[in-house]
């Protein structure tokens, strides 16, 4: 691995922040992917995204629950070779998905990339169908909630003990699920 994404290559998979264990079965995305998505009526048709797939172990989950046909992960590594996910940088592409069912975004870091993440969520007002669902950031759907039409779901109004068993961890206090409505 050289260039660019050298750096974060060694941090994330070669023993610098122990990404082998960290982004794995007890990661949030997992955990409200296997729990609250069953509880929700995702719409029978459009994609289901993942952007930022760490091992890519809920893109499995959701190939599982859905189809490999209806996921796609978007990151910049895909450590375990998985099928559905591909490489994008979203810092300077956005994808060209329309027609989405649900979509997460878990890229970069909300303490140094809000903007971009802002950003993404705004592309996926427009791209997410009417009733499909987006998993992001409280904070970031509080402040364009006047600019679009959603309705937010709060994690803590599920009680699945997975979720309480590290309120921190699994960002119940943080993360919101949005569904939107129509435009």
């Amino acid at each position: 691995m050289t260039g660019k994404y050298k750096e974060q290559w060694i941090n994330y998979f070669e023993g610098g922040i122990e990404m082998w264990s960290y982004f794995g079965y007890k990661y949030h995305s997992y955990i409200i992917v296997k729990n609250i998505l069953p509880e929700l009526n995702v719409p029978k048709k459009g994609k289901l995204i993942q952007m930022g797939t760490g091992l890519g172990v809920t893109v499995e989950l959701l190939c599982h629950m859905y189809g490999e046909d209806r996921v796609v992960g978007y990151d910049l590594f895909n450590p375990l070779g998985h099928s559905n996910i591909k490489f994008l940088d979203t810092t300077k592409t956005i994808p060209s998905d329309k027609d989405i069912a649900f979509l997460e975004i878990d890229i970069c870091s909300m303490s140094d990339a809000r903007e971009h993440r802002k950003n993404l969520l705004t592309w996926a007002m427009t791209n997410v169908k009417t009733n499909g669902y987006i998993l992001t950031n409280k904070s970031l759907a509080h402040e364009l909630k006047s600019q679009w039409n959603f309705d937010i779901i709060n994690l803590n109004e599920f009680d699945i003990p997975d979720i309480w068993n590290n309120p921190h961890e699994n960002r119940i206090n943080t993360k919101v699920i949005l569904q939107m409505k129509a435009r």
